[in-house]
């Protein structure tokens, strides 16, 4: 998990990229949100989801698992 933050104080945006496969990987993301009081919005998609959608999280890994493998 990646956390990117703004440099204003207090911090308003707050945008998290996850890396992994499998949908247990989501729920440190409701859990902080919800610890924050805030909503998630699934980028690949645009909207804001709640646990159990992950829609977005599937595309998301369908389209990360065509590119080819930069490692090789």
């Amino acid at each position: 998990m990646e956390l990117n933050i703004g440099e204003d104080d207090p911090v308003d945006p707050v945008m998290l990229h996850v890396r992994g496969s499998g949908d247990d990987v989501l729920i440190p993301f409701f859990r902080l949100a919800e610890a924050l009081q805030r909503r998630v919005i699934d980028c690949a998609e645009g909207n804001l989801i709640t646990s159990g959608q992950t829609s977005g999280w599937h595309a998301f890994q369908q389209f990360r698992d065509r590119l080819p493998d930069s490692s090789r």
